[in-house]
C-alpha cells in the first residue's frame, strides 16, 4: 500500500532532483478568508523558506482544473522558477466548499479576487487549466487591473458543454478506494497520464484518508448527491475574452480537449491571441511541465492588445 506523507510537501526535493532543478523554488501553504467566512487556500513558491501571507512578488498565479488542486503544478512551478500562487479553487484541494455547490466561474472568480487582494498580490500573468482557465478568463474581467496577461491551457470556450457536464457527473461518480494504488490504476485506466510514478504523486495530493480508513478525493464532487454540482456554461467565457485588454496566449496538448478545429476558431474569435501546441494530452501542466514551462518564459505579456 502506498502512504501519502504527513508533510506536504516532503516529496519536493525528488522532485525538484528529478526535474534537474538544482535551486528549487520553497513552497508554503497560505490561507485567505473571503466572503461569508470561507477560505481559499494556495501553494506560495518563492525563493526564501519564510512563510508571510505577503505575495507582494509574485509573478504568475496558476488556477487549475476540475477535480484537480494547485499540486498539479509543482513541477511546472520548480522549472518556471519565479515566485508563484497555486490556488485551490473553491471545492478543491484544501479550499471551502461551497454548500451550493455552484463551481461555476461567476461563483469562484469573485473568490478568487478576494484571495488574491487578502494576500496582497501585485498585478499577475494568470494561468488557468480547463475550468480554472473559464475562470482565469472571468478574473481578468472583473479585476483587469490584477492581469498582465492571461494564458489558458488546453481549454477554448468552445469546448462542448455535454462533455464539460459528462465530465462532472464522472467526477460526482467516482468511488472511494482502498489505498493510493487503486487511485493510479483508475488514473491510468482513463488515460489521465502515463507516468505510475508522477500520478502516485498527484494521487497522494489530490486524497485524503477518511475516518473508516479509505481513501477519497478532496474536492467536493464524489460527496454530493449525483447532479447537484454545477460549473457554468465554458461557452459565457467568450464575452470576457472578446473584451480583454491584456496578451491571450493557449497552450494546447496535441492530444488535448483542443483540437485542431477548436484551435482555429479560437485563432479566427481571437486573432491577437498566439496559440502554441505542445506533447501532452488535457492536463498540460503535469505531462509536458518542461515545454509549458519554456512557453511561458518565452512569453513575455508587455504589450496590451
Amino acid at each position: 500500500m502506498t502512504e501519502p506523507d504527513p508533510d506536504e510537501f516532503s516529496d519536493l526535493p525528488a522532485l525538484a532532483a528529478h526535474l534537474g532543478v538544482t535551486e528549487p523554488l520553497r513552497a508554503s501553504r497560505l490561507t485567505a478568508t473571503v466572503g461569508d467566512g470561507a477560505t481559499v487556500s494556495a501553494v506560495r513558491w518563492r525563493a526564501t523558506a519564510a512563510a508571510t501571507r505577503d505575495a507582494h512578488d509574485v509573478r504568475v498565479v496558476f488556477l487549475h482544473g476540475v477535480g484537480l488542486e494547485a499540486h498539479t503544478f509543482d513541477a511546472t512551478a520548480l522549472l518556471l522558477g519565479v515566485p508563484a500562487l497555486a490556488v485551490d479553487l473553491p471545492g478543491h484541494g484544501r479550499s471551502s466548499w461551497r454548500a451550493d455547490a455552484v463551481y461555476s466561474a461567476d461563483t469562484v472568480a469573485p473568490a478568487v479576487v478576494d484571495a488574491l487582494d487578502a494576500l496582497g498580490t501585485p498585478p499577475v500573468v494568470l494561468v488557468g487549466h480547463s475550468l480554472g482557465a473559464i475562470v482565469a478568463a472571468r478574473v481578468a474581467a472583473i479585476a483587469p487591473g490584477r492581469v498582465t496577461g492571461l494564458v489558458l491551457l488546453d481549454m477554448s470556450p468552445d469546448f462542448t458543454q455535454r462533455a464539460v457536464d459528462r465530465i462532472v457527473r464522472a467526477l460526482e461518480e467516482e468511488p472511494d478506494f482502498a489505498d493510493l494504488d487503486e487511485v493510479v490504476v483508475r488514473a491510468l485506466a482513463l488515460r489521465l497520464g502515463d507516468d505510475p510514478v508522477a500520478l502516485a504523486r498527484e494521487a497522494r495530493h489530490a486524497t485524503r484518508r477518511a475516518p473508516d480508513g479509505r481513501w477519497v478525493r478532496r474536492h467536493h464532487f464524489p460527496h454530493l448527491e449525483p447532479g447537484a454540482a454545477h460549473i457554468g456554461r465554458f461557452a459565457d467565457a467568450w464575452d470576457d475574452l472578446e473584451s480583454l485588454p491584456v496578451p491571450v496566449l493557449l497552450v494546447r496538448g496535441d492530444r488535448g480537449y483542443v483540437s485542431q478545429a477548436l484551435a482555429r476558431r479560437f485563432a479566427e474569435r481571437l486573432p491577437s491571441a498566439r496559440i502554441v501546441t505542445v506533447p501532452a494530452r488535457h492536463t498540460v501542466q503535469t505531462q509536458a511541465p518542461r515545454e509549458l514551462a519554456d512557453v511561458l518564459r518565452r512569453w513575455e505579456p508587455t504589450n496590451p492588445r
